[in-house]
């Protein structure tokens, strides 16, 4: 496997067809199929669902798995190239899951690149449970997860805790901002899996996860569901505060709360001395983070 290989594969996803991936690289639409064939053949995958009439590119099982180890590969062969030229940047890969990146830690990042020269950011988003494996093998320098571990050799420290609210869109003639639990239809409610101390206290009040009729996996896809003002969803704090700013939502406290969630910050021992800034800057922001999860106060 060569670069112009990752390359052509890369640019085959990002792109959506073989056609623009070759205009793009400026060569034939033939010498993009032969490379992508030319991995397929030395690893024994399929890694592009190849249906007949069907333009467009979806990844195979294989070929998911095939574009992370591909993303990584740019991402090593990029710091090479700027080693050979004498550069002084390196690249600091930082993985937590969605909730952490958008409404707790973006305005960190921008504060890390204005800080901290010659660095480069890749953000990646993965579940909580991911992280120990990723940070375990280097595959990401600095990992925030939901779940606190002991390994061997990886450093977790607690970043922040923060509580957990009731949302519904906003309404205008609401004057009563603490709900009963009991009052909530479980139909109505947009469940989101915020881990398992939330599923324990969630059965205790509305049964079994599984009798949830709306589920989704990232707080981004709310803001069409709550359109209704019957639907309803509980979330951390962050994401609440940063729709009830954008006027979408009114925000409740529960007579019997959730369990808060805590976000723990992970990294490999014994790291370079850029990842080693670039954490020691992180957890110096506490204070910027704190102001993100604050408790709601009506």
């Amino acid at each position: 496997m060569n670069y112009s290989q990752i390359e052509s594969f890369l640019a085959i996803i990002r792109l959506g067809s073989l056609s623009k991936a070759a205009e793009h690289l400026y060569v034939s639409q033939s010498t993009i199929s032969q490379r992508l064939h030319s991995i397929e053949k030395e690893y024994n995958v399929t890694l592009l669902n190849r249906e007949k009439g069907v333009k467009s590119v979806t990844l195979t099982n294989e070929g998911e798995r095939f574009y992370q180890i591909a993303e990584r590969f740019e991402t090593l062969y990029s710091e090479t190239r700027n080693l050979k030229a004498g550069s002084a940047e390196a690249t600091i890969s930082i993985g937590a899951v969605d909730s952490v990146h958008n409404y707790v830690l973006k305005d960190i990042y921008s504060a890390i690149v204005h800080r901290v020269p010659d660095i480069r950011l890749a953000i990646h988003t993965h579940q909580s449970n991911e992280i120990y494996y990723l940070i375990d093998q280097r595959n990401i320098d600095i990992g925030f997860s939901l779940q606190d571990r002991i390994l061997k050799n990886v450093k977790v420290q607690k970043l922040f805790e923060e509580q957990m609210v009731l949302i519904q869109k906003k309404n205008p003639g609401i004057t009563q901002y603490e709900m009963d639990n009991s009052s909530l239809n479980p139909k109505r409610q947009l469940f989101i899996n915020w881990g398992m101390n939330y599923q324990i206290w969630h059965e205790k009040h509305w049964g079994p996860t599984s009798n949830t009729f709306i589920q989704i996996d990232t707080a981004k896809m709310l803001g069409d569901f709550l359109e209704d003002e019957m639907m309803w969803a509980i979330v951390p704090v962050s994401i609440a505060r940063d729709f009830h700013a954008k006027g979408l939502v009114d925000v409740f406290l529960l007579t019997d709360p959730p369990p808060s969630r805590s976000c723990f910050q992970v990294e490999k021992e014994g790291g370079n001395s850029q990842v080693k800034e670039v954490s020691k800057l992180i957890l110096g922001l506490k204070v910027e983070i704190e102001e993100v999860v604050r408790p709601w106060r009506r």
